[in-house]
């Protein structure tokens, strides 16, 4: 008997962008669109919310969410890549020198190909054992006297693959080499302390695991990263100025900010400390160890990134013998009504690195704390029905 297809969508997708959303979430956002304009430092309000003490209170909550000391060195953006650009553009110039992981996102590797190529950055990757993992032993390996930077993605959004940041961070501070960490795959899921792991920047997106709205993110700068800033224009204070206020954090937050974004984002947050960040890591553990296992007993179903459950998320890539990652994937969206993406998932780099690239790359089903359990259960049936053809 063929099965049953639900007509909603079964979303398992999460790695692009969470969901569902925290009811929070949901209620604070409508909340705010029906209530209030939305902006901050251009008008005065007399609403119970209050669009400028929900940015400065969100601000002080994702300082304490990732051990800053200083919340105004929570910069607000637009998303974990315009995050990056702000810190790899602004801190990178002619003859300089940067690190990466061999698993790094376009967010990434685009920036330093373009930086090579129009300024004159040189990169290197560097040493990764067979899972993707950094060696932090042989990082001097890939220094030069020019190297004032290293930029690693924390969790591969292809493998899952989990970077030892308090090792890395540990070796590069000996070595006296700033760590800038894309955590797009983790803050929200996995423990980030920017202190225990020595991070001078930490770029994020708002959408993903910290479970808020597309369109936001943030950037975290340690008293020794002041890149040169992204963009120019209005703060909404100091308007006499023809240069940018130099205070933190209005020196990097030219432009209306998102603020149905930084509210969200707030309301979002309030519900991970509820839940507790802890849990949240223990029960997508779970989710890992069940996703590799099953996986494990299909015939013909490889498995891209690390076995070992402890060293990765539930970013969970496979292949099936025999068919192209965009035919399991259109099966499964088309067929199945189950959200997931196949193909490279703008990582080239860890497709390469995987030995996936060739193929085409791989399919990705990506669970989260807010998934259904049937949901994963409804995966693997409609897995099965393929893999009986």
């Amino acid at each position: 008997m063929a099965l049953e297809v639900p007509s909603k969508q079964v979303y398992l997708d999460n790695a692009s962008t969470t969901y569902p959303k925290p009811p929070q979430v949901v209620k604070a956002v409508a909340d705010a669109v029906e209530m209030v304009s939305l902006t901050t430092g251009r008008s005065t309000s007399a609403c119970e919310i209050n669009p400028d003490s929900i940015v400065s209170q969100t601000r002080i909550s994702l300082a304490k969410f990732f051990n800053i000391d200083t919340p105004n060195r929570v910069i607000y953006t637009y998303s974990a890549t315009d995050s990056l650009n702000t810190a790899l553009f602004g801190m990178l110039h002619e003859g300089d020198h940067v690190l990466i992981s061999p698993l790094e996102h376009h967010a990434v590797s685009r920036a330093v190909h373009y930086l090579r190529e129009t300024q004159g950055v040189s990169f290197s990757v560097l040493p990764a054992d067979g899972n993707g993992c950094i060696i932090p032993d042989r990082i001097g390996e890939a220094v030069k006297p020019h190297t004032n930077l290293a930029c690693i993605s924390h969790v591969s959004n292809v493998g899952g693959t989990i970077q030892p940041l308090a090792q890395i961070g540990e070796e590069l501070e000996r070595l006296g080499i700033p760590l800038l960490v894309d955590a797009s795959q983790s803050a929200g899921c996995h423990k980030l302390d920017v202190k225990e792991m020595r991070v001078d920047a930490l770029a994020a997106p708002g959408h993903k695991s910290l479970l808020g709205l597309p369109g936001s993110g943030i950037l975290y700068l340690s008293e020794r990263m002041n890149p040169d800033p992204f963009r120019v224009g209005g703060t909404g204070v100091k308007s006499e100025l023809y240069c940018l206020p130099p205070e933190l954090p209005v020196f990097y937050e030219s432009g209306t900010p998102n603020v149905l974004g930084i509210i969200a984002l707030g309301a979002a947050l309030s519900f991970i400390n509820e839940t507790g960040l802890e849990h949240i890591e223990e029960c997508c553990c779970r989710l890992t160890e069940r996703m590799l296992s099953e996986l494990a007993q299909r015939p013909n179903v490889s498995i891209v990134g690390p076995t070992d459950p402890k060293l990765r998320v539930p970013v969970i890539s496979f292949n099936v013998e025999g068919y192209a990652p965009a035919e399991i994937s259109t099966l499964l969206a088309d067929k199945y009504n189950i959200a997931n993406r196949g193909g490279l998932h703008c990582s080239p780099m860890a497709h390469e690195f995987y030995g996936t690239l060739a193929r085409g790359g791989c399919v990705r089903i990506s669970p989260a704390y807010l998934t259904p359990k049937e949901a994963v259960d409804y995966f693997f049936e409609a897995l099965d029905e393929i893999l009986s053809r």
